[in-house]
């Protein structure tokens, strides 16, 4: 299998996923885990230290500077995400590391590797791990607010809308099986052949009672190094912190995460706190009135949603982030989609500890049933047992 991160340590969405992916895989498969262009550090085993797999391996080749990518991009009719990885040297590499393997089963571990590497790496059956369904997740994008986005990059999205769906409807023609993260991913992207793996946390046990701050403090989790999450954070910190502040000044805002430098322009403002990674989101959680999750595009199903659900830890969001994952407005969080209504929504929390306590038990029983990783590795067991049947 390929995967386009490590799956181990689990500090961010798309390891987890990653780990989930691979712990179903592994216990009913000798596995052969290929990571490819991960930005983790090498000197850590990229596999959970209770995962078996049989062997494992990890190329990142620098990208193609960003002209030659773009000529890539017009030349093949592809994303410049696809078309900017070195695939000569990744494929290379798989040589190498394959040669004189025979295998029953090939999973992709996104749609960029199944459009590079289809005919590089043979199996019976081939599974793709769509996660995102990239044509909705631009849409989304491109109905946002156009005030502070590079226009550049907008065009660039614009363009590329027509191309994410090409490569989508390639790789449903051909794969065995495509894999999306939740039942409205699998409406959007359609095909006989899609089957939902869910996003999943792992369980930190029963929520401690929760001491609400004496003033308002909410957080934003997320890994910084995609646009969508950047996108939210300013959203926070530009939008919803001065309006909460205008109720509540002493207010604050703390913005945790890996990445967090790309925000390093937001640093001084009132009431915000840059914090950046943590070795562990427990005590930023624990101090926080509420999650925010403002997110204006983006596909998938949000981890952070997952993680506040599983601790305890009331959430506001917009529709689009918590899409996917089965919440109710006002039973399981509270779904707001401006800042004015986001932060008053926050301070309703912080002044009615009972209706907060409310929320997050409901969330962390809905958590319970869909949401641990017995979800994701049951339907990764499923699946390969069907296709191989």
């Amino acid at each position: 299998m390929t995967l386009p991160d490590v799956a181990w340590p689990l500090d961010g969405g798309k390891r987890l996923r990653c780990a989930g992916v691979l712990r179903g895989l592994a216990e009913v498969a000798d596995v052969d885990l290929a990571v490819l262009h991960s930005r983790a550090p090498e000197d850590v085993a990229p596999v959970p230290p209770d995962v078996a797999v049989r062997r494992w391996t990890r190329t990142a080749p620098d990208p193609l500077p960003r002209s030659r990518a773009a000529l890539q991009a017009a030349r093949h009719a592809l994303p410049v995400h696809v078309a900017a990885q070195r695939w000569d040297e990744v494929r290379e590499h798989l040589a190498a590391w394959t040669a004189g393997q025979q295998y029953d089963l090939v999973w992709f571990g996104g749609l960029d590797h199944a459009v590079a590497l289809e005919g590089d790496l043979a199996a019976p059956v081939r599974v793709v791990d769509c996660d995102d369904v990239e044509t909705e997740k631009w849409r989304a994008y491109l109905r946002g607010p156009a005030t502070g986005v590079d226009r550049t990059e907008r065009l660039q999205r614009r363009v590329e809308l027509p191309l994410w769906g090409r490569v989508q409807r390639q790789v449903l023609g051909w794969a065995d099986a495509v894999v999306v993260c939740s039942d409205v991913d699998a409406a959007r992207l359609g095909g006989p052949s899609t089957v939902v793996v869910p996003n999943t946390y792992p369980d930190p046990g029963p929520p401690a009672p929760r001491t609400p701050p004496a003033e308002p403090v909410v957080v934003v989790v997320a890994n910084y190094a995609t646009p969508q999450n950047v996108d939210a954070a300013r959203a926070a910190a530009l939008g919803v912190l001065p309006a909460l502040r205008a109720l509540a000044p002493t207010a604050r805002l703390r913005l945790v995460g890996r990445d967090a430098d790309r925000l390093e322009d937001l640093r001084g403002l009132p009431g915000l706190d840059l914090v950046g990674p943590v070795p562990s989101v427990d005590a930023e959680l624990a101090g926080a009135t509420a999650v925010v999750v403002p997110m204006r595009f983006g596909g998938g199903t949000r981890l952070k949603v997952l993680e506040a659900f599983a601790r305890g830890v009331p959430v506001v969001s917009t529709a689009l982030g918590c899409e996917g994952v089965g919440a109710r407005d006002g039973e399981h969080l509270l779904v707001r989609e401006d800042a004015a209504s986001t932060a008053a929504a926050v301070l309703d929390l912080h002044r009615d500890p009972a209706r907060a306590d409310a929320l997050a038990r409901a969330a962390r029983a809905l958590y319970e049933r869909s949401f641990t990783p017995a979800a994701s590795t049951g339907a990764v067991t499923r699946l390969v047992r069907d296709v191989l049947a």
